[in-house]
């Protein structure tokens, strides 16, 4: 089943990884809506409050392993726990300048993980995810 990406949420705590990943993400042909947050928790709040509501909901997540207070772990933990709550399927995909492959192996363990991309992402693999 394919389905239109029109909507990415954008978890990373590193505003100069944010910019670089919504340039790429906007060159593409038709660039979907991005929405950043800084801080897995208020992405997570954001998601359980606006959770009957498909309009508000991302298609996909880019989410970073490495970040302060709640980590991409901590954030992949919660949302197993709600993801049947959401009135749309989510889809995410770890984004992380880790390249260990303890990490790769336990992000596909995350059903609600679909990808793992290693930072900074490209041309191609942005391409790809959209399409």
């Amino acid at each position: 089943m394919h389905r239109t990406i029109e909507n990415i949420f954008l978890i990373d705590d590193d505003p100069i990884h944010q910019q670089i990943a919504k340039m790429m993400i906007d060159r593409q042909d038709i660039p979907p809506k991005i929405q950043s947050f800084q801080e897995a928790e208020l992405a997570l709040e954001y998601l359980k409050t606006n959770a009957s509501d498909p309009g508000s909901l991302p298609d996909l997540i880019l989410l970073d392993l490495n970040m302060p207070i709640m980590d991409g772990w901590d954030f992949l933990d919660e949302f197993e726990k709600i993801r049947n709550s959401f009135s749309k399927p989510i889809s995410i995909h770890v984004l992380t300048s880790s390249v260990n492959e303890d990490d790769v192996t336990r992000a596909t363990k995350y059903s609600s993980v679909s990808g793992y991309l290693v930072k900074p992402m490209n041309r191609d693999a942005i391409a790809k995810l959209l399409n």
